[in-house]
């Protein structure tokens, strides 16, 4: 018994033979060039393109500031801001006056200071004073020693006398004994005369500026470290009042009176500031432009929304630090996968329609000759010295 297949069937077939028949027309219509097939690698061996290099120019991304680069202005201590003198755009020079602290507190333990001062300089004065009193004491004990001694002679001889006239039985024992004994009294007031003496120059050393007397050497001491403590009094009190670190444009204000300025490192810098002339541009080089970078050679900018308005930028130095590329987006810590080397240039012309933080479209020509593709020694490294 046959088995009929169904109409549908009959129709894949057919299908499926027509087009396995044009397959086998289309191959032997066109048959490989070659028996294998190019994937587009290219060899090793085989030299790349060459083409005109001298004219590639390298694009980057530059922002405008200020030669000094952005100053953060900040603060050594923290308090309460009570003025601000100066406003954006204020040109300022170096020492003048930014804005200024609560100094109360600062003012009283400086008026405090400088009254210690007074007393120890009152003092000191004092002790000075002194010294012509000791020198009269001085002077008084040596006179008491010198009428000492006199009587001292006069009862020696007295007593030697006595002895004498004692043998002959021309003086009594007792007149002898009494003589002995006032001789021993006018060598007690010597001794004693001497050492006031001793003590008295004794008194005026210590007093004695000219040899370093201990007493006054103390009261100068006390001098000086009172006005030490005046002048650290006098820092705290000029600590409050921030002043401009060198000449240049106030670019941002931050701060205003009634503000609490914190002693810090702040993410938003209480005023900003720099120097206006000239102008530079931090421009981003990509690292796979590095090799091809000549620092020296000619470069131009163009601002955002002004392409056909160029200026002339003048090489001043490299950072030899590639770092990863900050976006320019205003995110101070948004960043991307791309390290970058940073060239500073000068703006060089017409600059007064700058401002700093401004993007730049840079362009730097490419002065380098064409490369002879001839592969480097083993033993040699070139190196780029900037």
């Amino acid at each position: 018994m046959a088995v009929r297949l169904p109409r549908l069937a009959y129709g894949l077939m057919l299908v499926a033979a027509i087009a396995l028949t044009v397959t086998f027309s289309s191959i032997l219509r066109n048959p490989p060039a070659s028996g294998h097939i190019d994937p587009g690698i290219r060899s090793a061996t085989t030299p790349p393109v060459t083409g005109d290099l001298d004219r590639i120019q390298i694009g980057a991304v530059g922002v405008v500031e200020p030669s000094s680069q952005q100053i953060s202005i900040g603060t050594n201590v923290s308090a309460t801001i009570t003025d601000v003198f100066v406003t954006p755009g204020s040109k300022v020079s170096r020492g003048d006056k930014l804005f200024a602290l609560d100094a109360r507190i600062a003012q009283a333990t400086l008026d405090l200071r400088r009254r210690d001062l007074a007393t120890a300089q009152a003092r000191l004065a004092q002790a000075r004073a002194r010294v012509p009193g000791l020198q009269a004491e001085v002077e008084a004990a040596r006179t008491t020693v010198e009428a000492a001694q006199s009587d001292y002679e006069e009862a020696s001889d007295l007593a030697q006398i006595a002895a004498a006239l004692l043998t002959g039985n021309s003086i009594t024992v007792r007149e002898a004994t009494r003589r002995k004994n006032a001789l021993r009294a006018a060598l007690a007031r010597l001794s004693e005369a001497r050492a006031r003496v001793v003590l008295a120059e004794a008194n005026l050393s210590l007093f004695d500026e000219v040899n370093g007397g201990a007493s006054i050497a103390l009261e100068i001491a006390a001098v000086e470290q009172e006005r030490g403590s005046v002048s650290l009094a006098e820092t705290e009190v000029e600590l409050r009042t921030v002043r401009a670190p060198e000449d240049g444009t106030v670019l941002q204000v931050n701060v205003r009176p009634g503000e609490f300025a914190q002693a810090s490192a702040l993410s938003v810098p209480l005023i900003i500031m720099g120097r206006m002339t000239p102008l530079y541009a931090r421009v981003d080089i990509d690292e796979a432009d590095i090799a091809r970078l000549l620092p020296d050679a000619a470069a131009t900018a163009s601002l955002r929304g002004a392409a056909r308005s160029r200026l002339n930028l003048h090489f001043v130095r490299i950072e030899p630090l590639v770092v990863p590329k900050r976006s320019l987006s205003g995110q101070l810590t948004e960043r991307t996968d791309t390290r970058v080397l940073q060239i500073i240039y000068e703006i060089v012309g017409d600059a007064d329609t700058l401002w700093p933080g401004q993007q730049l479209d840079v362009l730097i020509q490419n002065n380098r000759q064409s490369p002879t593709f001839e592969p480097a020694p083993t033993d040699k490294v070139a190196k780029r010295q900037f």
